[in-house]
C-alpha cells in the first residue's frame, strides 16, 4: 500500500520540534520496514499541492485550520482523523469531556471579564482556541484579581475566549498512547519535562506513585469519547490517587518511548487501512 504522511508545522511544536520530527520519521521508516511504500511532505506543501493521486491511507501530524480543511476531503483513512485534531482544542475537549469526571471544573467564556459564576481559585486561565504554543497561552491565577489581568492579556492579544480550569492538587503524570493498545509509557512529570515551567505550581512529591492500570484506564477513556487514535497528555494524580486530565493532546512527540510507539501507530494505521480495503 502507499501512504501520505504529513509533518506538523514548527509553529505547533513549541520546545518539541526534534520530538515531533522523530516519531514522525520513525512512523514512515515503520510502515516501510512492513512492506509498505510512503511518501512525506510538510502542512505548507500540502496546502499548495493537495492530496497525491493513488495513497491508500494518510498519517498526518497537522494542526493548522488550512492543511486540517484539505485533509478533512480525503477518501481514504486519516490517522488521526480531523475531527479527532479539532476535538482535541481546549474548548472543544472541555465540551465534550466537561461532566465526565475526566476533567477539572471548567468554563468556557469570554476574555472580558472574569464570569459571576466562576469562584474557584487557584485557576488556569488558557486559551480556547488551540494548544499551547507561547509561554503566555496558559497561565495560573491564585486569586480574582489575577485572573483578571490575565484574561485581559488574552484580550489585548485578540483571543476573545478562554478556558478557565481550577487547578487540581497533585503531581503531572505525562502519558502517551495507542487507542485500543493502551499506553506506551507514563511518567511522573518534573520541571524540567515542561515547556514554559508551568509545573512549579504543582506538587512534586519524593515519591510519586503513578497506578499504570487506573491511567490507563482514565487515557483510553478519554480517547475513545474524543476519537483520538494516537494521542498523549497530562494528568493529575491527586493525594487519594484519583487521575484528572489537565491537557490531552493529538499525537504527542513520544519522546520517551519513540521506537516502541512507532511500532504499534504503524500497526494501527496499517489496520484501518486494510479494514478500508475490505469493505
Amino acid at each position: 500500500m502507499r501512504y501520505l504522511g504529513v509533518s506538523r508545522a514548527e509553529l505547533y511544536s513549541p520546545g518539541r520540534v526534534s520530538g515531533d520530527a522523530a516519531i514522525f520519521r520513525s512512523v514512515a521508516a515503520e510502515l516501510v520496514r512492513h512492506g509498505h511504500e510512503v511518501s512525506c511532505m510538510t502542512e505548507q506543501e500540502l496546502v499548495e499541492r493537495g492530496i497525491p493521486a493513488g495513497v491508500d491511507g494518510i498519517f498526518q501530524m497537522c494542526r493548522s485550520a488550512r492543511a486540517l480543511d484539505v485533509l478533512r476531503g480525503a477518501s481514504v483513512p486519516v490517522i488521526n482523523s480531523v475531527d479527532a485534531v479539532t476535538g482535541c482544542s481546549r474548548a472543544t475537549q472541555v465540551r465534550i469531556l466537561q461532566g465526565t469526571g475526566l476533567v477539572p471544573e471548567s468554563m468556557i467564556c469570554s476574555t472580558d471579564a472574569v464570569p459571576a459564576g466562576w469562584n474557584t481559585y487557584p485557576c488556569w486561565i488558557k486559551r480556547a482556541d488551540s494548544h499551547a504554543v507561547d509561554k503566555d497561552d496558559v497561565m495560573y491565577a491564585s486569586c480574582q484579581a489575577e485572573c483578571s489581568a490575565a484574561l485581559c492579556a488574552l484580550a489585548t492579544r485578540g483571543l476573545g475566549e478562554c478556558v478557565i480550569q481550577a487547578h487540581v492538587k497533585g503531581w503531572i503524570v505525562k502519558f502517551y498512547g495507542v487507542r485500543g493498545g493502551g499506553l506506551t509509557d507514563c511518567y511522573a512529570s518534573s520541571a524540567a519535562d515542561g515547556k514554559f515551567g508551568l509545573e512549579r505550581y504543582n506538587d512534586s512529591p519524593e515519591q510519586a506513585y503513578v497506578d499504570v492500570e487506573g491511567l490507563t484506564v482514565v487515557a483510553e477513556r478519554a480517547a475513545d469519547l474524543l476519537g483520538v487514535d494516537v494521542y498523549g497528555g497530562d494528568a493529575i494524580v491527586g493525594p487519594d490517587g484519583t487521575v484528572t486530565i489537565i491537557d490531552f493532546n493529538d499525537w504527542p512527540s513520544f519522546r520517551s518511548c519513540t521506537v516502541g510507539a512507532a511500532s504499534r501507530i504503524a500497526e494501527l494505521i496499517i489496520s484501518k487501512t486494510d479494514d478500508r480495503k475490505q469493505k
